[in-house]
């Protein structure tokens, strides 16, 4: 199939019509790329600063416009949407103001009379990015791979192509005649050939597990650096001592934002049973009281309803929602499933929308037992009033990248994100993010 289209969830019609590139011009695309990376490479920070400021600008000169365009093809709220293109906007200026310093060369003590550590660019980096979060996703990975010296070529879910070209746009307007980041509209087949280019030097990839195991299969033959963020089934464990009815916000915020269609979402929440119907009753009460936006497309409504029977079938009770409505639109209500004993079977799989699963148990070490059942370990946290007994539960105890005490996951530009097991490896944002595609070279000197 040569052409896709991009449709609007919440009628599900069609937007716009693309065509795939072929191989041939993604080859040409891939040499453009090197020749700029050979002149970008030389910039000074500061040149590259100044490139990532402007950037940072012409993202908020035009975030009505490309808030609406993830409204009209993945069904974000416009507020969330404008919240997203300011966080991109940050991201830059947070890299172009620290990268000079989280690249500085460093000196260390050796055999040579002098040895110092340099961080040089690897070359052009190819980047598969999802739907969810159109342009944060990308953003996040571009503006320090930019400032250390990189440039970037661009595959963009096809959910979301318009928004992709938006991004290109902007790009293709900054005052440097260098092309940083190239947006192409390929197809699996086609990005499996531009990860074996020779001129390809990394691959960053945020997706399902699946693909993420497709990618680093084809990356790992040719011998390219990966970074994975792949799916997530993020537990929160809800103790006894717990403040309840804060507790019972913040997972409903959690598990509720971007619709549910995040991988560090809140999915599974695991409740110490002498607590459990106060919690349940709050829960509820949260979930209830949040108005959502259609799910990005119609195929993931029905994959949610098959998901949800097959919750019911394996014991779950809906305590709300769970009935679909009517239309063509791809909406889903918030719904919650009740576990009243551990089922090993929900654990292994990710529920992509306003779904939680609730699960009872006996007390502290069984819910931890039960939060790191899953094969997938992106983020978690915990809910205590003894916040020093959260943080060693947090600290030791569960097996994710990302843990936090009374509160939710989300992304930081200054915190290293990323995931542990199934969820993928390689951290981004911060100064471990910056270093993933960079050579950390040794330069030893003796006169």
């Amino acid at each position: 199939m040569d052409y896709f289209s991009t449709v609007n969830p919440t009628n599900n019609t069609e937007l716009q019509k693309f065509k795939y590139m072929s191989w041939e011009s993604a080859q040409a695309v891939v040499t453009a790329a090197h020749q700029d990376f050979l002149v970008w490479r030389k910039k000074t920070f500061q040149e590259r600063a100044q490139v990532l400021f402007e950037l940072a600008c012409c993202l908020r000169l035009r975030k009505d416009e490309l808030a609406q365009q993830m409204n009209l093809e993945m069904g974000k709220k416009i507020g969330e949407g404008l919240l997203e293109v300011e966080k991109c906007a940050a991201a830059c200026d947070y890299f172009a103001r620290e990268a000079s310093t989280l690249l500085a060369p460093k000196l260390l003590q050796s055999s040579y009379q002098q040895t110092e550590i340099v961080f040089q660019p690897m070359g052009v980096i190819f980047s598969i990015m999802p739907w969810n979060f159109p342009l944060w996703q990308v953003i996040r990975f571009a503006a320090p791979a930019l400032m250390a010296g990189n440039v970037v070529i661009l595959k963009h879910a096809d959910l979301t192509a318009g928004t992709a070209e938006l991004l290109g746009d902007i790009f293709s307007f900054l005052k440097i005649n260098l092309k940083l980041l190239q947006n192409c509209h390929v197809d699996h087949a086609v990005a499996e050939l531009i990860i074996s280019h020779p001129l390809i030097r990394g691959v960053s990839f945020t997706g399902s597990t699946a693909g993420g195991r497709e990618v680093a299969k084809t990356a790992g033959y040719n011998l390219k650096k990966t970074v994975l963020e792949l799916g997530g089934s993020d537990a929160y464990l809800i103790l006894e001592d717990a403040d309840l009815q804060a507790a019972a916000k913040k997972c409903a915020e959690t598990r509720l934002q971007n619709c549910g269609q995040s991988c560090v979402a809140g999915k599974r929440f695991i409740v110490v049973e002498s607590v459990a119907q106060e919690f349940l009753s709050a829960f509820i009460k949260e979930m209830a009281s949040i108005k959502l936006a259609p799910l990005a497309a119609k195929r993931f409504q029905v994959q949610i309803i098959a998901q949800v029977e097959s919750m019911i079938a394996l014991g779950g009770e809906i305590l709300l929602g769970g009935v679909t409505p009517e239309g063509s639109g791809a909406f889903y209500p918030p719904t919650v499933i009740l576990f009243m004993k551990n089922c090993s079977e929900i654990h292994f799989q990710e529920i992509f929308g306003p779904v939680a699963l609730v699960i009872v148990v006996k007390d502290t070490k069984e819910a931890i037992e039960v939060a790191n059942s899953s094969h997938l370990g992106l983020g978690g946290g915990v809910f205590t009033g003894d916040s020093a007994k959260g943080a060693v539960i947090a600290a030791e105890e569960l097996e994710v990248g990302f843990a936090v005490v009374n509160d939710f996951v989300r992304s930081d530009v200054r915190l290293p994100f990323g995931g542990l097991k199934d969820s993928g490896y390689g951290r981004e944002l911060g100064l471990f993010g910056i270093l993933e595609f960079v050579n950390i070279k040794i330069v030893g000197v003796n006169s």
